[in-house]
């Protein structure tokens, strides 16, 4: 019985002393850098989108200068 009696005061101590919650003061500050960090993926996408359309045009435009018109035959 004592082993019982011991085992269930190490469960009961080892349970209360859980991890303790973050103060919400530590929290803000790492969701502002993360609200910032994402802002910032946001727009180098969309950068990253502006840059291959303007790619494509002017791969489209290269290739519509490199053709030549059909050769009249005399």
């Amino acid at each position: 019985m004592k082993r019982v009696a011991v085992l269930a005061a190490v469960l009961a101590v080892a349970a209360c002393k859980g991890k303790e919650m973050p103060s919400m003061d530590s929290i803000k500050p790492a969701a502002a850098a993360m609200d910032t960090t994402m802002k910032k993926a946001d727009t180098m996408m969309m950068k990253a989108d502006t840059m291959m359309k303007k790619a494509d045009t002017m791969m489209k435009k290269g290739a519509s200068m490199t053709k030549q018109p059909p050769a009249k035959k005399p």
